[in-house]
C-alpha cells in the first residue's frame, strides 16, 4: 500500500526558479558566511526539515491538492462547509470527584457555553462507581440533547450499563443518546503495563458492545484510540499520527472476525490527540491523519464514506504546562487550539490555566470556555472550511508529517501491527527517545517555557499541586447492590450486556458488574508503561528548592556576578547569567561593577554569596581569570563555586581555566538544569 498519489506534476517555471535563485544568493550574503542551512532551516524533533520560504514549487507531487472539502480523502476535512455546517463540540473536563461537586461546576459551565459533558476514567474525573454516583453527576442534564462521554477504560461493559441504565431510568430512549461509551483496551494496558483478562477477551468484549450499541444505541461512539496518551509522555506528533493509526487498524482488524464490520467499527471510532506547541505542526497533523485514514481504510474496502466518520477530539497538551508563571498557560492552550480548530477537530478540550495543578475553579474554567467563543465567534473560523489549505507551507508540512508517520505505521505493521509492538516495547521506546531529546532541549533552554526556563519571576507566587481528593463517603441509606456471580461461559455476549444493564438498576457498582465478563483464557505479559509528564517539572523542582531554602535560612541561594570592564564589555553575559541562574531561584548580586579582578574577587569573596560568575570579554579572560579564581576562593569566608560567563573554543584554554580556579562554564548550550541542579546539591539545598 503506498500513501500517495505519485503522478508527477509540472515543475516551477523557470522566473521562478530564478527569481529563488537570487533571493537565495542575497541571504547567503546577508548571512556573511555563516551556513545556510544551519541558521535558517530548523529540523524539528519529527524529523521533518522546515525551509524558511515555500512556493509554489514545493507542491510539486504533493497528492489531493484538487479535491474541495468534504471530498475524499478529505485532506481538506469532512464537511464541504466545514464549521459552518457544524461547529466543534465544546468538551471542556472538570476536574472534580465528588458527583455533587462535578455536577455543581458542569450545570455552571453548561449554562455558560459548554455543549457536551466528559467524564474521563481515573483521577481526573468523578468516582463512578454504582448508579447513583452517575444519576447525582449528571442531574439536570437533558441526555437526549446534550452528548455525554464516558472513557470506559479497557472494557466499557460497567461503565456502559450505568449509563443505560440511568437513560432508562430518565425515560430517554437509548436510540437518542449521543456521544460515547468508547473502550481503548490498548491504551489502558499500556497507561498501566497490565491487562486483566487478556487482549483477547478485551477484543471479544469490545466487538459485543460495538455490535450491541450499533442496534439498540446506534449514535453512541464505542471504540476509543488516545494518542494523546503518547504526545502528553513527550512524544512527536509522527509518533502520535503512527500509534493512533495502528492502534485504529489493529482493532478493525480484530473485530472484523468476531463479526463487527468494518463500516460499523470506523462509525463508532474516537480518537483523541494531544495538541503540541508548535503551531503549524500541530496543524499540519490533524489535516494529515484524515489523509492516513483514508488510505488505511481502502485497505479494508470499507469505501469513502466511513472516513468522515472517524471522529477527531483534540485536547490542549498537558506537556508544556507550568505551575510557574501560570497565566502563560493561557496563551499556550490559546495558539494549541487555535491548531486543532484550523486543523478541523470536531471536539476540544481547552485546559483552564490552573488545570495543571489537578483542579481548576469557575473563573479558570471560565476564561477557557472563553477561548472556544473567541475563536468561533470573533474571529470567525466558523465561516471558512479548511483556511489553512492551499498555503504553499502547510500542505508541504502536512505530507512531510503523512509520509513519516506512514513509514513508522508500516514499521509497526512489520512487526506484526500494534499489539505485537506494545508486547516488544517498541513504540515504548521511540517516545522514551523523543522525550530525552525534548528534555534535553528544555534543560539547554533551547526549547523555551517562558516564565519556567526562559524570563523567570522570582516575584510570583507559582501554583500548587492539589492533593488528591478521596472518594466522597456513601449516604448510610444507600443500598448495598447485589452480590453478581459469573454467568455461564455459553450465556451470550447480548445476554451480558442486557444481565449488566438490569444489575446496574439493582444497584450493583462497576466492580461487581465486571464480574459479568468471561472468564480469562489467557494473560498478558507486563509491558513498559508510557505516563504523562511535563517539560517544566525539573526547573520547577529547582525553583520549589531555592524556596524552601529560603524558608529555613531566610534567604535564597546566591550568585554573585563580577562584572569587569566599560558596560558594552560585560552587560551580554551579565544579563544571560542573571537569566539563567533565576531560573533556579537564585538571587543575583549584580549591582557593582568593577575596574579590576582583584577589586572583584574580593567582593565576591565578601558578599556571602555561594556562586560566582565572572562576566567580561572572551579578549579579556585570559588576564581576569587566574587572578580572579585565585582570589575570590581565597577571600571567601566559605566554599565558592568560581563559574565563567562563556567557553572557549579551544579545549586547551577551557583546560587552562580550570586549572586556575573555574569550576564550571555557562553557555548557550550548556545543560542549564542539570549544572543548577549540581550547585543547589553543592550547597544542601537540594537533595
Amino acid at each position: 500500500m503506498t500513501l500517495v498519489n505519485e503522478t508527477p506534476v509540472a515543475p516551477a517555471d523557470a522566473a521562478l526558479a530564478g527569481a529563488l535563485a537570487q533571493w537565495k544568493k542575497t541571504v547567503e550574503a546577508e548571512l556573511k558566511g555563516a551556513a545556510y542551512d544551519q541558521k535558517l532551516v530548523t529540523r524539528t524533533f519529527e524529523g521533518v526539515t522546515l525551509q524558511p520560504l515555500y512556493t509554489r514549487a514545493d507542491l510539486a507531487g504533493l497528492p489531493d491538492l484538487a479535491q474541495r472539502p468534504g471530498e475524499a480523502p478529505f485532506l481538506r476535512g469532512v464537511r464541504p462547509l466545514g464549521y459552518k455546517e457544524r461547529s466543534w463540540e465544546v468538551a471542556q473536563m472538570i476536574a472534580e470527584r465528588s458527583p455533587v461537586e462535578f455536577n455543581a461546576a458542569l450545570l455552571s459551565d453548561l449554562m455558560h457555553g459548554q455543549d457536551s459533558v466528559v467524564l474521563p476514567a481515573g483521577p481526573d474525573g468523578p468516582v463512578i462507581e454504582r448508579l447513583a454516583d452517575l444519576r447525582t453527576a449528571l442531574a439536570g442534564v437533558d441526555l437526549a440533547a446534550v452528548p455525554v462521554h464516558i472513557a470506559a477504560g479497557a472494557d466499557a461493559l460497567p461503565l456502559a450499563a450505568l449509563h443505560l441504565a440511568h437513560a432508562q431510568e430518565r425515560g430517554t430512549a437509548w436510540e437518542k443518546l449521543t456521544g460515547s461509551v468508547a473502550a481503548d483496551p490498548l491504551d489502558a494496558w499500556v497507561a498501566t503495563g497490565r491487562l486483566a483478562g487478556g487482549y483477547g477477551a478485551r477484543l471479544d468484549a469490545l466487538a459485543a458492545w460495538t455490535g450491541w450499541a450499533a442496534r439498540h444505541a446506534p449514535r453512541l461512539q464505542t471504540i476509543g484510540v488516545n494518542g494523546a496518551r503518547w504526545g502528553d509522555a513527550g512524544g512527536t506528533a509522527v509518533q502520535q499520527l503512527a500509534f493512533a493509526l495502528a492502534a485504529a487498524a489493529e482493532y478493525l482488524r480484530a473485530l472484523t472476525p468476531r463479526g463487527v464490520k468494518a463500516d460499523t467499527a470506523v462509525a463508532r471510532l474516537r480518537v483523541q490527540f494531544a495538541v503540541g506547541p508548535q503551531f503549524f505542526t500541530e496543524l499540519a497533523k490533524f489535516r494529515a491523519w484524515r489523509l492516513l485514514w483514508a488510505r488505511v481504510l481502502a485497505g479494508f474496502a470499507t469505501g469513502e464514506t466511513p472516513a468522515a466518520r472517524a471522529t477527531v477530539h483534540a485536547t490542549t497538551g498537558r506537556w508544556n504546562q507550568t505551575l510557574l508563571d501560570a497565566h502563560v498557560n493561557l496563551l499556550r492552550v490559546t495558539t494549541e487550539a487555535l491548531s486543532a480548530v484550523l486543523g478541523g477537530c470536531d471536539s476540544l478540550h481547552i485546559a483552564p490555566f490552573d488545570e495543571v495543578t489537578g483542579a481548576t475553579d469557575d473563573f479558570s474554567r471560565r476564561i477557557a470556555r472563553n477561548v472556544h467563543t473567541i475563536l468561533a465567534e470573533e474571529f470567525g473560523f466558523t465561516q471558512t472550511a479548511d483556511p489553512a489549505g492551499g498555503s504553499w507551507y502547510v500542505e508541504k508540512l502536512t505530507d512531510d508529517l503523512a509520509r513519516q508517520a506512514w513509514a513508522l505505521f508500516q514499521d509497526l505493521e512489520g512487526r506484526g501491527g500494534f499489539a505485537a509492538a506494545l508486547r516488544e516495547g517498541y513504540p515504548q521506546k521511540l517516545v522514551a527517545a523523543a522525550a530525552a531529546a525534548r528534555a534535553d532541549a528544555v534543560g539547554k533552554r533551547r526549547l523555551g517555557l517562558v516564565g519556567t526556563n526562559l524570563f523567570p519571576n522570582l516575584k510570583e507566587q507559582p501554583l500548587t499541586m492539589c492533593p488528591a481528593a478521596a472518594p466522597a463517603a456513601r449516604p448510610p441509606a444507600e443500598k448495598a447492590g447485589p452480590v453478581l456471580e459469573e454467568l455461564p461461559v455459553g450465556t451470550d455476549w447480548p445476554g451480558r450486556i442486557e444481565a449488566a444493564i438490569a444489575a446496574a438498576r439493582a444497584w450493583a457498582g462497576a466492580s461487581q458488574l465486571a464480574r459479568l465478563l468471561p472468564p480469562a483464557a489467557a494473560t498478558e505479559p507486563d509491558i513498559p508503561v508510557v505516563a504523562p509528564w511535563r517539560a517544566a517539572a525539573g526547573f520547577e523542582n529547582l525553583r520549589a528548592a531555592s524556596a524552601a531554602c529560603a524558608q529555613r535560612t531566610g534567604r535564597r541561594p546566591r550568585v554573585f556576578l563580577a562584572k569587569i570592564g566599560p558596560r558594552a564589555q560585560h552587560k551580554a553575559r551579565a544579563d544571560f547569567a542573571a537569566g539563567f541562574f533565576a531560573t533556579a531561584g537564585f538571587e543575583v548580586m549584580a549591582q557593582q561593577t568593577f575596574e579590576t579582578a582583584e577589586a572583584a574577587a574580593v567582593a565576591a569573596g565578601a558578599s556571602g554569596a555561594s556562586v560566582a560568575v565572572l562576566c567580561s570579554s572572551d579578549d579579556t579572560y585570559p588576564a581576569l581569570v587566574p587572578v580572579f579564581a585565585t582570589t575570590a576562593k581565597g577571600a571567601a569566608l566559605g566554599g565558592l563555586t568560581v563559574v565563567l560567563a562563556g567557553l572557549p573554543a579551544d579545549p586547551a584554554l577551557v583546560a587552562s581555566y580550570r586549572a586556575a580556579g573555574v569550576d564550571e562554564f555557562i553557555h548557550l548550550r550548556a545543560n542549564a538544569h542539570d549544572l543548577l541542579a549540581k550547585l543547589l546539591k553543592q550547597i544542601g539545598a537540594l537533595a
